[in-house]
C-alpha cells in the first residue's frame, strides 16, 4: 500500500501546504541572511580616501664649506710650491673663524699649463697653474653663514678665492618622523570628517594608511633649499577611512 493512501485526500492538501510554507520560510531565512551578509560586505567595501598633509620649518644641523683657489708660476714645481703655501694660510684663517682642524677635509690639487684663450704669449711666471682647495664640514651652521659673509679677509691677506660654495643640511630627520606622521594623519582624518558630514555618513575605522615621502626644501618653496639655513620639511600620507 502507497504512503499515500494512509491519508484522506485533505490530509494530503494540508501537508503539501505545510510543505511550501517550510520552504518559503526557508528561502526567506536564506535570503535575509544573504541580504545581511551583502550589506556588511559593502559597509566594508564603502571608504573614503584622503591625503593627509604635514609641514615643519627647522634648522638645518650641518653645514658644507667648498672653498677654491688658484696660484700661477714659472714651472710647475713652484706653483705646486706656491699652492701649497696660500692653502696653510687660507686654512689658518678659516680656523681663527672658529672652526676645527678636524673639519677641513683637503681636495686635490691639479697643477697644469697656463694658455691664453686668444693664443697670445704667457707673461713670465705664469706659465703654470695650480688650483684646488678644501672643504670644510661643520655642525658650527651658524659659524659657516657668519664667515662666509667675511670672506672679503681671504682676499685681504692676497689669497684670490675663485669659488666658495654653501651648503646646508638637515640631517636628524627621524628626530621629527613620528609628530609629523601624527600630524599627517589627524589632517587627514579632519579631511575625511568634513567629506563624511556632506555625505550624510560617518568616517570609521582606519582600513589602510600609506606613508609618503618626506621631503626637504627651501622655506618659502617646494624645490632646493642647500643653500638655506631653515628648511621646509613635508609629508603627505593617503589614507582610507571606513564609512558608517
Amino acid at each position: 500500500m502507497s504512503r499515500s493512501a494512509l491519508y484522506s485526500p485533505k490530509q494530503q492538501r494540508g501537508m503539501g501546504l505545510l510543505g511550501s510554507v517550510v520552504l518559503a520560510a526557508g528561502v526567506v531565512v536564506a535570503g535575509f541572511l544573504m541580504a545581511t551578509a551583502v550589506k556588511e560586505f559593502r559597509k566594508y567595501d564603502q571608504f573614503i580616501e584622503v591625503r593627509g598633509l604635514a609641514e615643519e620649518v627647522v634648522k638645518s644641523d650641518k653645514a658644507s664649506w667648498n672653498l677654491s683657489f688658484s696660484v700661477l708660476a714659472e714651472t710647475p714645481q713652484a706653483a705646486g710650491a706656491a699652492w701649497t703655501k696660500q692653502l696653510e694660510k687660507l686654512e689658518s684663517l678659516v680656523l681663527g673663524m672658529g672652526f676645527e682642524a678636524s673639519d677641513i677635509r683637503r681636495q686635490p690639487v691639479t697643477i697644469f699649463e697656463n694658455v691664453n684663450p686668444n693664443g697670445a704669449p704667457v707673461e713670465p711666471g705664469k706659465r703654470w697653474r695650480a688650483q684646488g682647495g678644501f672643504v670644510l664640514e661643520t655642525a658650527k651652521v651658524d659659524a659657516v653663514e657668519q664667515a662666509s659673509l667675511n670672506s672679503d679677509v681671504f682676499l685681504n691677506e692676497g689669497i684670490l678665492v675663485e669659488s666658495s660654495f654653501i651648503q646646508f643640511y638637515f640631517t636628524d630627520l627621524n628626530s621629527i618622523k613620528p609628530r609629523m606622521l601624527k600630524a599627517a594623519t589627524d589632517n587627514a582624518k579632519e579631511a575625511a570628517q568634513t567629506f563624511a558630514a556632506d555625505s550624510g555618513v560617518k568616517v570609521g575605522a582606519l582600513k589602510t594608511a600609506t606613508q609618503g615621502l618626506f621631503s626637504i626644501s627651501a622655506p618659502l618653496g617646494d624645490y632646493g633649499g642647500e643653500n638655506t639655513v631653515m628648511k621646509k620639511i613635508r609629508v603627505v600620507t593617503k589614507v582610507q577611512y571606513l564609512v558608517e
